[in-house]
């Protein structure tokens, strides 16, 4: 019956919406597997995640509550703070400044801040300022903006 899957689509509670890590406009939108081409590199390659208008230093919140899986120094991406969110979602915050609030294995509520806006994206060097976020739901990318309560 349609009840049974309109249900099941729906998150089970509130909680389980994921809120924008910052406020801004969506610079680039995930790509969903669509080639887009790098204003960096200027070469083609997919978007796995969206770009959030930011100025440097704003503070980056969670999206929700979740653990901290990782925090890393990558080559491309700069900054990373990986996190884990209920329903199989990890989330990547990508470029941030080397302030980070959070350590490994924390555990965070939702709209707590865990670091600031960087420029440590080489990747995406040549674009205005903003926060990377890739988000994988069981390992798969997925668009962050299809989990995020949209705030009117």
């Amino acid at each position: 019956s349609q009840e049974t899957e309109s249900a099941a689509a729906a998150p089970s509670s509130s909680s389980d919406l994921l809120i924008m890590p910052v406020s801004g406009e969506i610079l680039n939108p995930y790509s969903g597997g669509e080639l887009v081409k790098s204003k960096t590199l200027g070469e083609w390659r997919t978007h796995d995640g969206i770009d959030i208008k930011a100025e440097e230093g704003a503070p980056v919140k969670s999206m929700g509550d979740g653990k901290v899986l990782d925090i890393r120094e990558d080559d491309q991406w700069g900054v990373v703070v990986e996190m884990e969110y209920p329903g199989g979602i990890t989330a990547l915050y990508c470029g941030l400044n080397d302030d980070i609030k959070v350590k490994k294995g924390q555990e965070v509520a939702l709209g707590d801040v865990i670091g600031s806006v960087g420029n440590s994206s080489l990747i995406e060097a040549a674009e205005e300022m903003h926060l990377h976020v890739g988000m994988k739901q069981d390992g798969e990318w997925i668009d962050p903006q299809s989990v995020i309560a949209s705030v009117e």
